[in-house]
């Protein structure tokens, strides 16, 4: 299981379910001591900070805006972090925190989709 209890709220947070969106069960694995102590302490296997250290944000978005980020975060971002990076248990609080670090250093371009929206173009 998962140590993001809010790692499958994309999908719920998605309106009608189908068939296809059943979460697949994980296969239990038995883990030493010893291995358990080197995952903790590797950043390929060990997320970049506890769940519990994340407050919850609500955010107001256009529904086809929040489905064409969820499908880069599970598509583009996730599969390139575990295939070319070789990083293991990536939570999504570890993506959405790096998504809004990434867009808090760059402000201009905020403004300048906000004004795009407005069809306000170049002033």
């Amino acid at each position: 299981m998962s140590k993001d209890p809010f790692g499958d709220l994309d999908a719920a947070m998605g309106g009608e379910s189908t068939d296809t969106d059943e979460p697949a069960s994980e296969p239990e694995t038995v883990v030493d001591e010893e291995s358990e102590t080197e995952s903790a302490t590797e950043p390929q296997v060990t997320p970049a900070f506890e769940f519990e250290a994340t407050v919850h944000k609500a955010l107001y978005v256009l529904q086809s805006v929040a489905d064409e980020f969820d499908d880069i975060i599970t598509y583009d971002v996730e599969r390139e972090l575990t295939r070319e990076h070789g990083l293991k248990n990536v939570t999504k609080s570890e993506i959405h925190n790096a998504a809004l670090a990434v867009v808090s250093e760059h402000p201009e371009l905020i403004v300048e989709r906000v004004r795009e929206q407005r069809d306000l173009g170049d002033e």
